[in-house]
């Protein structure tokens, strides 16, 4: 497997993105090869979880691209730690155009797999973005998040607008959420850990973020998903009833809903034998997809 480090641009906000491309085995430049944009839970670098994702897609053949989303790790964007969903599609469409620039890449058979978060996104990127044929979302934690866990993150919704006004003046310090606290005991285990922890990778995010993410309902935009469509749980994963909500959404027949046995959610970001028994279904999903 050929790895390499690739940039490119998200045009919408003009703004470089960093990303790793990877090759198959035996690659050959004159042959035409599928490929999955891979991308991460919210808050991730492009060497966490989406890389045992994009490396096992690459080990089956395709050409896979994980990146840094604007805002974070190596990319470009300030403030630093923006985790804003209309800047996670337009990152998407960016690594999209990318793939598209390549000439052993064939356009007509480019997916989608996220990841916890971005395992939403990604979903509503295959409602939005025409290029991408089919999704996959591994345990995709965002329905409505004004209902969900994760919104015990959140700030005073009026003392979040003032510190942003009060910042976008000149006249305050950035406000940021402790978004994945150590006290998060399955959380901490992956990223404060050798599994998951990274240099670049940090826990906390602007706060302005959930004025965005408290209206993102993931669930309403499904109802438009006419792609083949992939969801896979796990049937401990604190995420699970988002994700069979999203499912649940999608109004056609060609979607497939499957639940790893045993496993929690961010076991199924790296763990075995669960990440296995993903590709179990991913890899037949896309096979048959793209």
């Amino acid at each position: 497997m050929d790895t390499q480090k690739v940039v490119f641009l998200n045009k919408k906000l003009n703004l470089r993105l960093a990303g790793l491309l990877r090759l198959p085995e035996a690659f050959d430049l004159s042959k035409n090869y599928p490929a999955v944009v891979v991308t991460g839970p919210m808050l991730s670098v492009k060497e966490q979880a989406q890389s045992v994702y994009a490396e096992k897609l690459t080990e089956a053949g395709y050409v896979t691209l994980v990146f840094d989303g604007a805002y974070f790790g190596e990319s470009e964007g300030l403030p630093r730690g923006q985790e804003l969903p209309d800047v996670k599609e337009s990152d998407i469409e960016g690594a999209v155009d990318y793939l598209e620039s390549l000439p052993y890449v064939d356009k007509a058979r480019i997916g989608g797999l996220g990841i916890c978060g971005s395992g939403s996104y990604m979903s509503v990127a295959g409602v939005k973005e025409p290029r991408l044929k089919a999704i996959t979302a591994i345990v995709p934690a965002i329905s409505d998040i004004s209902t969900s866990a994760m919104a015990g993150f959140f700030k005073p919704e009026d003392e979040v607008k003032a510190a942003k006004a009060a910042y976008e003046k000149g006249e305050g310090e950035l406000m940021f959420l402790n978004f994945m606290p150590r006290a998060f005991d399955e959380g901490a285990a992956y990223y404060y850990s050798a599994r998951g922890t990274h240099p670049r990778w940090s826990n906390q995010v602007v706060a302005w973020s959930q004025l965005e993410l408290v209206k993102y309902n993931v669930t309403n935009i499904m109802k438009d998903m006419k792609k083949p469509y992939c969801v896979v749980t796990a049937e401990n994963a604190w995420s699970r009833s988002a994700s069979e909500e999203v499912f649940g959404a999608v109004p056609h027949d060609n979607k497939e809903l499957h639940v790893i046995p045993e496993a929690s959610h961010f076991d199924m970001y790296d763990l075995a034998p669960f990440v296995s028994e993903a590709f179990d279904f991913i890899l037949p999903f896309f096979g048959r997809n793209l």
